[in-house]
């Protein structure tokens, strides 16, 4: 009966499991052979971390009621000034502990930058009031402007710095992808900080109505920076982690992250209205979504366009249905209170 409950109150994880098994089943029975190889699976495990993380950042910043397009070119810009430094302050013959030294420095730059980068976003919505889509995009483009200006639209190699991609392909306990590693303590802190702080209740709250919160004496101009904050430092170790992938960093890597992630967030139920959604839901949906962009490259006459096609279409239908949902799934399957 517990499980049946759990079932009938959570139908976006209903969904989302019904969507996976579809998924799983028409590749194994268009591609058995290289779908459940043993290189399809671990391209996944590698490859959705990055942008995983970078979900949970994105992820605050639903929750509260507002959106972040900015991320990943702040993120970008961020570790093209960091690279700079590590370039600029690593000679040849440097021991390894001077080189991790230079880049934990140009890391902690760059996060410094991501942190400046949320305050604007979260001063231009909280205090001027601006709409976030329209301020975060205003900002993605003067993040982009920059970055192409100060590279002149050239890729940052990092070969001078092979330590800093060997970290990115290493392994932890000797099979778990140092990527993933990183998305598992990431998820784990996320999901303790929303269900256990006083932050996460009020982030919720501030979500579900932001002027009930006020008149219930939060805080709600700091809250709102707080949360870009919290969402552009976390987009940041996404962004780290795609530089030690890529070897490089250039100012518009990543920029196919941002309608990806806007629908892991709508298809686990994390709706952009605010003060809805489950963290838990989100490892189906980025799972789902990785297995579609690994199924889409088993095809000859495929390739990332129609990958962007089917994410599109896929957007469009869950933002269609979410209009009949709230947090827990169909309203019209909820019946009507009893009144006595």
């Amino acid at each position: 009966m517990k499980i049946k409950k759990f079932f009938k109150e959570n139908q976006y994880t209903d969904i989302l499991l019904i969507l996976m098994a579809v998924v799983m089943i028409f590749f194994t029975i268009t591609k058995p052979g290289t779908f459940w190889s043993l290189g399809t699976w671990k391209g996944i495990v590698m490859q959705f971390p990055e942008y995983g993380v970078m979900t949970i950042g994105v992820m605050f910043c639903f929750l509260i009621g507002c959106i972040d397009m900015s991320f990943v070119m702040l993120g970008n810009f961020a570790m093209i000034i960091g690279v700079k430094y590590m370039l600029a302050h690593t000679t040849e013959g440097m021991s390894n502990g001077q080189m991790l030294g230079v880049i934990a420095v140009g890391l902690l730059i760059a996060i410094v930058i991501a942190a400046i980068g949320g305050v604007i976003n979260g001063l231009l919505i909280s205090k001027l009031g601006i709409p976030p889509v329209i301020a975060t995009i205003s900002m993605q483009m003067v993040w982009l402007g920059l970055s192409t200006g100060i590279t002149k639209g050239q890729t940052l190699s990092l070969k001078t710095l092979p330590i800093y991609a060997e970290i990115g392909h290493s392994t932890v306990l000797g099979f778990i992808p140092f990527p993933l590693f990183i998305f598992i303590i990431v998820f784990i802190i996320a999901a303790l900080v929303l269900r256990f702080t006083v932050y996460g209740k009020k982030l919720y709250m501030c979500g579900t109505n932001l002027k009930a919160a006020k008149f219930s004496a939060v805080n709600t101009d700091r809250m709102i920076i707080v949360t870009f904050v919290i969402c552009d430092i976390v987009c940041l170790i996404g962004s780290m982690m795609m530089t030690s992938t890529l070897n490089s960093v250039k100012a518009d890597n990543g920029e196919a992250y941002v309608m990806k992630i806007i629908l892991i967030l709508v298809l686990s139920g994390i709706l952009p209205d605010g003060g809805i959604g489950k963290i838990g839901n989100m490892i189906f949906s980025v799972l789902i979504i990785q297995m579609i962009t690994s199924g889409v490259n088993m095809f000859k006459g495929l390739n990332t366009y129609h990958g962007s096609f089917i994410y599109g279409t896929l957007l469009v239908i869950v933002l269609i249905l979410s209009t009949y949902m709230d947090g827990k799934g169909f309203k019209f399957l909820k019946g009507k209170k009893k009144t006595s």
